[in-house]
């Protein structure tokens, strides 16, 4: 015999099909390797607001200082911005400065703890109409 021939009777193992349903798309149908599930969604590398906004806070301006240039934040010369209109006496700033300073905790006190009761206490009590030594 040579290996030529093949015995055709001989039959094949048959596969079952596979399983199709929820969570099992037929094969023809699933995403090839490489091939995008949302071609027209997100962009790769598209920065959402939080990122552009820090972004853009962190890039480098130059300020003159007296005779000095310095090379400082946008976010630092905001804030800078904000000091300053505040010493000046502008209130739009004094209200914005105060903010900033309560959200970043510049009011809270380390050496404290922090207060978990408050108790009203009654120093002194005297009754509608009675008459005190101190009143006489």
């Amino acid at each position: 015999m040579s290996t030529t021939d093949v015995d055709d009777d001989v039959e094949q193992p048959v596969k079952p099909p596979a399983r199709i349903g929820y969570c099992s798309p037929p094969v023809h149908s699933q995403f090839k390797p490489g091939q995008s599930g949302n071609p027209s969604g997100r962009a790769k590398g598209s920065q959402n607001l939080k990122t552009l906004f820090n972004k853009v806070l962190d890039e480098e301006i130059s300020l003159r200082d007296g005779a000095d240039v310095k090379r400082i934040t946008k976010a630092e010369a905001i804030v800078r911005g904000v000091v300053v209109g505040a010493l000046k006496g502008d209130s739009r700033n004094t209200a914005i400065l105060f903010r900033l300073a309560e959200q970043v905790g510049q009011f809270q006190d380390d050496k404290t703890s922090d207060i978990t009761e408050i108790r009203r206490v009654i120093v002194s009590w005297k009754p509608p109409g009675a008459e005190t030594e101190d009143d006489a």
